[in-house]
Order: structure tokens, then sequence, then C-alpha cells
């Protein structure tokens, strides 16, 4: 899966990132390449955790739809990929 991930420059203390479609997914980080790795990280662990409570992962939004929301205003927009062995609610680890 391909989540869209917003990530905002914080002034004076890096970067944070926000996963839109996943609830409670969201991180900090002083570079936005190490943002976007820990946001990676926290994808994972939050697509665990939904897997873990017995639901399926949210379907990644559409990211034009996304850029509407003025909450997300002056952000940079990733896509974050998911490896499909990872995203599997059967995957063995």
């Amino acid at each position: 899966m391909r989540y869209p991930v917003v990530v905002h420059n914080i002034e004076y203390a890096g970067f944070g990132a926000i996963a839109p479609d996943l609830p409670h997914c969201h991180c900090h980080a002083d570079t936005l390449d190490t943002t976007l790795q820990k946001m990676a990280e926290t994808i994972l662990q939050r697509l665990e955790e939904v897997r873990a409570a017995g639901e399926s992962p949210p379907p990644p939004g559409d990211i034009d739809i996304l850029r509407e929301n003025p909450a997300f205003a002056g952000g940079i927009w990733a896509i974050i990929d998911v490896a499909h062995a990872h995203s599997s609610p059967k995957a063995e680890p």
C-alpha cells in the first residue's frame, strides 16, 4: 500500500509528519530524510496495531483530495510505500 503523508517544517524544531489516513500516525525528526524514514516505521507499527485489534488497514486516500484540506496547507507531500508483505494480514514475521 502507498500511504500519502504530509510533512511540515517546524521552525527551529525540525520536521513533523502525519499520515492522514491512519489515526494517531505521526512523527517528528530533525531532518526531512529522517522524518520520512521514521514515518515509514510509524506507519508499519500503526498497521500492526490495527491488525492486532482485528481490524483491516484503512485504504490509502486520494492525495489530490487530501491536499484540499486546509489543515495540511503549506506541507510537503510524499508517498510512503509499505511493502506488500508487511501490509498483508497473513504476512509472517
